[in-house]
């Protein structure tokens, strides 16, 4: 068996890496010097660790049997070729606790008004009492806010658990009609409208599939008269120009956002993350897609992909399996 890693591998995959090497000597582990080379070896390769493919690659990957991705999202890859090919996709939800956390996080500063504030401040001006503008200065508490969960499952879990240390009611939006009792969740509905209804702060933490894209359209936006909009799972849920709309018009009383249009790339390292001018609003909060971004987070979408590959290894089926028709 070939295993190849095509990720970027800091030290703490290779010291996990020799672990493996160890424990499975008749296993070859690659670590491709570029990328070149990396296509060579994907032609003759049983498994490989990834998350960008093109149809192409994985059409001459005869050998190819699973993709380990070392995280959540797989959206990025020919699912296309991969049903065709009955290849299996490893992803894992290790990460779900840390980006439940960014969410939150985004959603005090927001509320709390914390980086208007602290931009003024650092030039000298004064909000509240000291600045003579005591009403106009009232930031927003999460406490017992009717919070939409846009997506239930591992991050949307822990987002509705962080909620209940604020006495929020949390409601669940669901895609898939499967009558369950969830944790954390007071509600659970199958209508993206009346969730967004019910709700004061609504947050977005669905996986990016062709049927999720722009779900959160001009429609759902123009039913958000003075709510919150959060989003920590993939900016295209979001349609970009109603996003822009809904901010431009005032009809969202604010967005907090972590996950974006555009990305910095070797011929652009600099870029502004929306084609709108989305970061100019004194109601936003933008993050450079970092919720998973910790120590913490890191190592353990590092071990759970080890779990992944050494339960392959062993019993031929990974801890996870992402479903190739509903492409997550």
């Amino acid at each position: 068996m070939k295993i190849i890693f095509m990720n970027r591998l800091e030290a703490g995959w290779v010291e996990k890496l020799e672990a493996l090497r160890t424990e499975f000597k008749d296993v070859e582990f690659a670590i491709p010097r570029d990328h070149s080379e990396a296509l060579k070896l994907l032609e003759t390769a049983d498994g490989v660790v990834g998350d960008r493919f093109l149809p192409c690659e994985i059409e001459k990957a005869k050998n190819l049997k699973i993709i380990f991705v070392p995280w959540t999202g797989v959206n990025n890859l020919p699912w296309e070729e991969i049903r065709k090919r009955n290849i299996i996709v490893s992803n894992n939800h290790s990460n779900a606790k840390i980006v439940a956390e960014r969410a939150l996080a985004l959603t005090l500063a927001l509320m709390g008004r914390v980086v208007e504030y602290n931009n003024d401040l650092q030039k000298g001006i004064w909000h509240g009492f000291s600045g003579g503008d005591a009403e106009s200065a009232f930031w927003t508490s999460l406490r017992s806010k009717n919070c939409g969960i846009v997506g239930t499952g591992g991050i949307g879990k822990e987002i509705a658990k962080l909620l209940k240390a604020f006495d929020c009611k949390t409601i669940g939006f669901k895609k898939q009609k499967v009558h369950e009792k969830i944790d954390f969740f007071d509600e659970i509905t199958f209508d993206l409208e009346e969730t967004v209804s019910k709700s004061d702060v609504v947050f977005i933490a669905l996986p990016l599939t062709p049927q999720t894209k722009g779900i959160i359209n001009h429609d759902i936006i123009s039913k958000m008269k003075d709510k919150i909009l959060v989003n920590v799972s993939r900016g295209d849920i979001i349609d970009e120009k109603s996003l822009y709309d809904g901010l431009k018009d005032g009809i969202l009383a604010g967005a907090a956002i972590d996950t974006w249009y555009r990305y910095p790339s070797k011929d652009m390292p600099v870029t502004l993350p929306s084609s709108y001018p989305i970061h100019n609003f004194k109601n936003v909060v933008i993050s450079p897609h970092v919720g998973s971004l910790t120590i913490e987070g890191v190592e353990g979408m590092l071990n759970a992909t080890i779990e992944n590959i050494r339960s392959y290894i062993k019993s031929g089926e990974p801890i996870n399996v992402a479903n190739p028709d509903l492409m997550y």
